[in-house]
């Protein structure tokens, strides 16, 4: 193995000859059997003849984390020049540490310790109850989660348990977190999640009934804010920056023009599989993670073409059905946040912005439909949403929307709660298709 990753053969007798040899060759292999690619290998090679010299992973002991961090900073000092940065120096310690611990993991001597060991249960029971019950996505179940370990460290770390949880308890952690620069959105955030957990442990007889009531929220007034996205040039230029023959942006181009033609959700995109691109109709068929209902949208010509050159000279071969794929080994579906961070890089570029995440994409596809003379239904409908509650911050903005509002007349009110009520069938992107495809062009000149 050592041979296939170091070139000069004297230094492939200093790796094939160096400490715990057959515990390190172990690994590559392994790493090289699922997936990883060339350049990762050999990075990681360099790497554990280093972490090699300096942990013994013989030893019977399990290796403990104050081990790794000394070993790791031991090494750091040595290797960095005097004029190295800290921030430099800090990189190299946590890939060292990373490296080791991933090895110490597969040779048996490593486990991550546990968080907030002493509420791992309750947390499981929540979160499995959130999975399998209610249906939660991933990514609002790893929200969940992660605000509620914030707040067991908290209680952790004064001795609390919850039988002892009291009101004036969780009124101090939020006392104490708005001290420390919480903005509302912040706190009402945390404590709904303390409220479900609450709610689900009083049935579950954990603590005392009726501290999910005592959670009180920040009041945040409904649409109290406007959208905030790019302006539909902003998005067009963007869409240009990217249209180039790197892989890279061949993907994230096709995942873009999802996000600002259909304006679908980040987690949505990364739902798509291959099957749900239906070529011989130019139908695309959309699962709404919130209403759980199915949408099928006609496949204009640029999202069909970046789709089909992703395909063609991008998307790695693999069996999985997903339509996005990571593009280094092992080859994986796309995560939402992994997407999201590639996309708000990409958002980003553009310059000053309020927000930059995939969000901001589905928000300027909305403005734009309104723009475009859309109805607050139409927009809604496009949007999957469940309630025109949701669609109308987008006439905030909009002078003519705001003046057809205050000239509407009574008598359209039956008619209105009527189409609200109608569900979205397969037969809307057939009634809807000659002005959606007119709208999706959305003057892009030819970037094809």
């Amino acid at each position: 193995m050592f041979d296939q990753l170091v070139e000069r053969s004297d230094a492939v007798w200093i790796y094939s000859t160096g400490r715990f040899a057959e515990e390190r060759r172990a690994f590559l292999c392994d790493l090289n059997e699922r997936g990883y690619g060339f350049r990762t290998l050999r990075n990681i090679n360099k790497f554990l003849l280093v972490i090699a010299e300096r942990v013994n992973v013989r030893q019977r002991m399990p290796i403990t984390e104050r081990q790794i961090v000394g070993a790791a900073r031991d090494w750091a000092a040595k290797t960095c020049s005097p004029s190295c940065t800290d921030e430099s120096r800090d990189t190299v310690t946590k890939r060292f540490i990373f490296v080791a611990k991933k090895w110490f993991r597969f040779l048996g001597k490593w486990s991550d310790p546990a968080r907030n060991p002493q509420f791992k249960p309750e947390l499981d029971s929540f979160l499995k109850e959130l999975r399998e019950e209610r249906g939660y996505t991933d990514h609002t179940i790893s929200t969940r989660e992660s605000e509620l370990n914030l707040f067991f460290e908290w209680l952790g770390h004064l001795g609390i348990s919850l039988k002892e949880m009291s009101p004036q308890i969780l009124a101090a952690y939020f006392i104490q977190n708005k001290a420390r620069g919480w903005k509302k959105t912040t706190v009402k955030a945390y404590g709904n999640s303390l409220r479900a957990f609450f709610r689900y442990a009083a049935r579950r007889g954990w603590c005392a009934p009726g501290l999910a009531e005592t959670i009180q929220s920040p009041r945040i007034y409904s649409d109290a804010g406007l959208p905030e996205g790019p302006s539909w040039e902003q998005v067009q230029r963007l869409i240009a920056n990217l249209n180039t023959e790197r892989p890279s942006h061949i993907r994230d181009r096709a995942i873009i023009l999802l996000l600002a033609v259909y304006g679908l959700r980040i987690s949505e995109a990364c739902g798509l599989t291959l099957d749900d691109v239906d070529w011989a109709n130019e139908k695309l068929r959309l699962r709404r993670l919130k209403n759980k209902r199915i949408q099928e949208f006609p496949l204009t010509a640029e999202v069909g073409n970046a789709i089909l050159k992703y395909l063609q000279n991008v998307r790695p071969r693999s069996s999985s059905r997903f339509l996005f794929l990571t593009l280094r080994k092992p080859h994986r579906p796309m995560r939402g946040r992994n997407a999201s961070s590639t996309v708000s890089r990409h958002v980003g570029a553009l310059g000053p912005l309020p927000h930059y995440g995939p969000h901001s994409l589905r928000h300027a596809c909305a403005s734009h439909l309104l723009d475009e003379g859309f109805s607050i239904k139409e927009i809604g409908d496009h949007l999957g949403h469940r309630s025109p509650r949701s669609t109308q911050i987008y006439a905030k903005v909009d002078r003519a929307k705001l003046a057809q509002v205050a000239t509407a007349k009574l008598s359209s009110l039956t008619e209105y709660l009527r189409t609200q009520a109608q569900p979205i069938t397969a037969d809307w992107a057939k009634e809807r298709l000659r002005s959606l495809q007119e709208v999706s062009h959305f003057g892009l000149g030819g970037l094809q």
